[in-house]
C-alpha cells in the first residue's frame, strides 16, 4: 500500500492547514530528535570523562569529522531538498509505478556510487587525514590516520540513512529517520565503556562503536521503506532522468545547505594548527551549539520543505510566503533566548555537564568561551535554514550557492584575522605552511579557537543577509512587518531574560571542589527556568501566536513518541 502519512492528506492546503501541519510535522521531528540529542549529550560526556580534551580525543574527532561530513552535508538538509521536490512530482504528476521504479534506482545507484567511494576512502586515508588536520603529526597523525580508515565505513552507512531518509520525507514519514541517530549514540556509549578498556589503544573502540552504530540507522530505515511499498530489489540505473535531475540539484545543494558544515571543516583544519586540545574543545562547543539546531531549527526545515514544494508545484506563491514568514516567526521566539542562554550559561552548562575524569578546568574555560563565539551565530544559521528551503522550493539554487561562497570568504578571513599565531611539527606539510605565512600576514587579534568559533557566526551573519536579499527579488511582498514585530519582541525578552541568569550562576563557585554536582545542577535548572518564565512573560503581548503554535508541538511529543519508539515502521 502506498502511503504518505498524516501529514500528506492537505498538501497544498491553505494557512493554517499547512501551518498546523508544519507545527505537527515539526513537534514529530523534534520530539524524536530530542531524544537523539539527549542520546548524543549523553555521549559526548562520556566521551569527555574517559578521553578528556588531549591527544586520542583530538584524533578521533578529526577522524570522525571527515567521514561525518556527509551526513552533516546531505542528511541534514541537502537530501531531502534534492530529493523531495522530484519525487514529490512523480507521486503527483506520475503512476505509483513510475514512483517505485525511480526510487528504487535511487536506493541501488546511490548505495553503488557509495560503496565506491567509501573504498577510495580508505584507500587514501592518509593523505585524506593530513589535508584535514595539517597541524598533526607523529604518533598523533598516525592515530588519527588509522582511525578515518576504520571511520570510512561508517561513510556507506550514513550515506545508506541519506537516501532512505530522503525517500522517506518525501512520503512525509519522518518517524525513523528522526529516531536513527540515537542507535549510533548508543553504540559509542556502549563501546566507549565497555571496550576501551580491553584495547591497546582504547580511542580505538569509539571508532568500533560508529561503524556499529552506523550500520544499526541503516536497517532501522528498512521497516518503514517496506511499509510504504518500496520494494528491496534495488536497480543500478545511474542513466535514470530523475536521477540527473536529482545529481544537479544536489552538488550546489550541498555547498549551499552545508555551508554551515564546511565551515566546522575548516574550524577543525586550523584548529590543529593551534595548542593541544584545541580540535577537542571546538568538538565540545559545536555540540552543544547543535543541540538547540537539531531539535528545532533542523525539524523546522525539515517539516516545511514539503509543504513549501507542493505550494511551489502548485504556483500558489501567497502559500509559500505565508509558510516561511510563519517558519521564521518561530525562529525568532525560539532561537534568540536559546542563543541568549547559551551565551550567558556556558561555563555553567559545560562544567554540569564535562567537569570530571579526565575534563579539566581549562578544558571548561575554553569550550564555554568557544561556546559563546557560537551563540552569536544561532538564529542566524536558524533563519538561514528556513531561507534556503524555501528558495530550493522555488527551484532557485544558485542563490544559496553564492551566498555559500560569500560566507566561506568570510569564514576564512576572519578566522586567519582571530586565531592569532599557529604552529606545527610537519614542516613537509604544504597546508600547514601556507596557513601559517597567511596567519602571520591577517593576524589581528590573538583569540585562538575562540577566533574560530567568532568567524563562524560572522560568515553565518553574511551568509542570512545575501539569502535574505536575493529572496526578496522572487516576491512583490512579503510579510516582514509581522517578521519584524515578532524579532524585537523576541530580542526584548532576550536581553531581560539575561538578568536573573546572570544572578542565578553568581550565586554558585562553578569550580569549587567542595560544591557537589547535585548543587550545579540544581542551580543551572533553577537559572533555565528563571530564565524561561521571564522570557514568556516579556514575550507574550507580541509572540502569542507563536507560543501557541509551538505549545501545539507538544501533544505530538508527549502523547505520540511511546508508540512511534514501539513501531518506527508505522
Amino acid at each position: 500500500m502506498w502511503q504518505t502519512g498524516r501529514t500528506g492528506q492537505d498538501v497544498g492546503g491553505q494557512g493554517g492547514g499547512e501551518e498546523q501541519q508544519v507545527v505537527r510535522a515539526a513537534g514529530q521531528i523534534g520530539g524524536l530528535t530530542l531524544l537523539s540529542r539527549i542520546s548524543g549529550l549523553g555521549r559526548d560526556v562520556v566521551i569527555g570523562q574517559v578521553f578528556g580534551a588531549g591527544m586520542a580525543a583530538d584524533a578521533f574527532f578529526v577522524a570522525f569529522r571527515i567521514p561525518n561530513l556527509l551526513r552533516r552535508l546531505v542528511g541534514e538538509g541537502a537530501t531531502a531538498a534534492a530529493f523531495v521536490p522530484v519525487i514529490t512530482e512523480y507521486l503527483t504528476q506520475r503512476s505509483r509505478a513510475d514512483a517505485l521504479s525511480m526510487i528504487r534506482a535511487l536506493l541501488g545507484t546511490g548505495l553503488g556510487l557509495l560503496f565506491v567511494l567509501t573504498a577510495i576512502g580508505m584507500l587514501f586515508a592518509d593523505p585524506i587525514t593530513r589535508l584535514f588536520a595539517p597541524g598533526f603529526a607523529g604518533e598523533k597523525l598516525a592515530l588519527s590516520i588509522d582511525l578515518t580508515r576504520i571511520m570510512f565505513v561508517y561513510l556507506f552507512w550514513i550515506g545508506g540513512v541519506a537516501l532512505a531518509m530522503g525517500v522517506l520525507h518525501a512520503l512525509r514519514h519522518f518517524t525513523a529517520p528522526a529516531f536513527a541517530p540515537v542507535l549510533l549514540n548508543v553504540a559509542m556509549i556502549a563501546c566507549a565503556l565497555g571496550l576501551s578498556a580491553h584495547l591497546a589503544e582504547p580511542v580505538m573502540s569509539l571508532a568500533y562503536g560508529v561503524v556499529i552504530g552506523g550500520a544499526c540507522q541503516l536497517l532501522w530505515q528498512v521497516p518503514a521503506l517496506v511499509r510504504r511499498g518500496i520494494s528491496l530489489r534495488l536497480r543500478w540505473h545511474p542513466r535514470h532522468p530523475a536521477l540527473r535531475r536529482i545529481g544537479v540539484l544536489l552538488l550546489p545543494l550541498v555547498f549551499g545547505t552545508g555551508i554551515f558544515q564546511i565551515n566546522q571543516i575548516i574550524s577543525t583544519l586550523l584548529a590543529s594548527l593551534l595548542a593541544a586540545g584545541s580540535v577537542s574543545c571546538l568538538w565540545y562547543a559545536n555540540r552543544l551549539f547543535e543541540f538547540p539546531v537539531g531539535i528545532f531549527v533542523v525539524a523546522l526545515s525539515t517539516a516545511v520543505l514539503p509543504s513549501l514544494a507542493a505550494q511551489a508545484q502548485q504556483r500558489n506563491m501567497q502559500g509559500v510566503q505565508d509558510n516561511l514568514g510563519f517558519a521564521l516567526r518561530l525562529v525568532n521566539i525560539v532561537t534568540l533566548p536559546a542563543a541568549t542562554g547559551l551565551a550567558v550559561l556556558a561555563v555553567p552548562i559545560t562544567t554540569v555537564l564535562f567537569f570530571r575524569g579526565a575534563f579539566s578546568a581549562q578544558d571548561v574555560v575554553v569550550t564555554a568561551a568557544a561556546l559563546q563565539g557560537l551563540a552569536v551565530g544561532l538564529w542566524a544559521v536558524a533563519a538561514t535554514r528556513q531561507i534556503t528551503a524555501c528558495l530550493y522550493a522555488l527551484g532557485d539554487t544558485k542563490t544559496p550557492v553564492w551566498g555559500g561562497a560569500v560566507a566561506l570568504l568570510v569564514k576564512i578571513g576572519f578566522s586567519l584575522a582571530l586565531m592569532g599565531s599557529v604552529s606545527f611539527a610537519d614542516e613537509t606539510n604544504w597546508v600547514a605552511q601556507a596557513v601559517a605565512s597567511l596567519s602571520r600576514s591577517l593576524a589581528v587579534w590573538d583569540l585562538g579557537v575562540v577566533g574560530l568559533a567568532i568567524s563562524t557566526s560572522l560568515a553565518a551573519i553574511a551568509n542570512l543577509i545575501f539569502q535574505a536579499v536575493a529572496l526578496s527579488w522572487h516576491f512583490h511582498s512579503f510579510p516582514w512587518r509581522r517578521w519584524m514585530v515578532s524579532l524585537l519582541w523576541s530580542g526584548l525578552a532576550s536581553v531581560v531574560m539575561t538578568i536573573p541568569l546572570w544572578w542565578m550562576i553568581a550565586q554558585v563557585d562553578w569550580f569549587g571542589q567542595h560544591v557537589s554536582l547535585l548543587v550545579r545542577v540544581g542551580s543551572l535548572s533553577g537559572a533555565v527556568a528563571l530564565g524561561f518564565l521571564s522570557f514568556v512573560v516579556v514575550v507574550w503581548p507580541g509572540g502569542k501566536a507563536e507560543i501557541r503554535a509551538l505549545m501545539g508541538m507538544l501533544p505530538e511529543r508527549a502523547l505520540g513518541f511511546l508508540p512511534q519508539f514501539l513501531q518506527p515502521w508505522q
